[in-house]
């Protein structure tokens, strides 16, 4: 008996180690921001710095319970991007045709996902320092930093599939 081919069509996008690494740490980013929130409320004192100003000195403060709504706003912006990741870039519906930039796009979100959840940690810790009276704030490089670490990938992808070496 001859065996029938399936013709369906699956998708080449590759899920390489690289991608299982940043969705992995990602993960465990928004993990550690869970626990260092809750850690931070029980251990904070009633009053808390919410806000930063642009040189990284906190200007605003409120209840400690707000500190929940840091975290809910990372865990927002992190289920934005994994959804997105989910259904806009969906790699089933990738054609048979392996196409690196879609791969490298994917990758490249994936690292910004990571850098944010990365920046949340540090704005958590840095409050629970404030408190503590060990520092002032984030410091006047923390605006500059989160900027060029989200914006250098995307420059960096840009750049990359404009390149006549890959418009193949």
């Amino acid at each position: 008996m001859a065996k029938i081919k399936n013709t369906k069509s699956s998708a080449k996008s590759s899920f390489s180690g690289v991608d299982k690494m940043l969705d992995t740490a990602g993960w465990f980013g928004l993990i550690a921001l869970a626990l260092i929130t809750i850690f931070t409320y029980f251990r904070s004192p009633d009053i808390i710095p919410l806000h930063f100003n642009v040189v990284g000195h906190a200007d605003g403060f409120g209840k400690k319970i707000m500190i929940f709504a840091v975290f809910a706003i990372a865990a927002a912006i992190f289920m934005c991007i994994t959804l997105s990741i989910k259904f806009v870039f969906d790699p089933s519906k990738a054609t048979l045709v392996p196409n690196k930039n879609f791969d490298f796009a994917i990758r490249t979100i994936r690292f910004i996902r990571l850098i944010a959840m990365i920046g949340f940690i540090y704005i958590l810790v840095v409050t629970n320092l404030v408190v503590d009276g060990h520092v002032k704030g984030l410091g006047s490089l923390f605006l500059p930093i989160v900027m060029v670490s989200l914006l250098f990938p995307i420059a960096f992808y840009f750049k990359r599939t404009m390149s006549p070496r890959n418009k193949r």
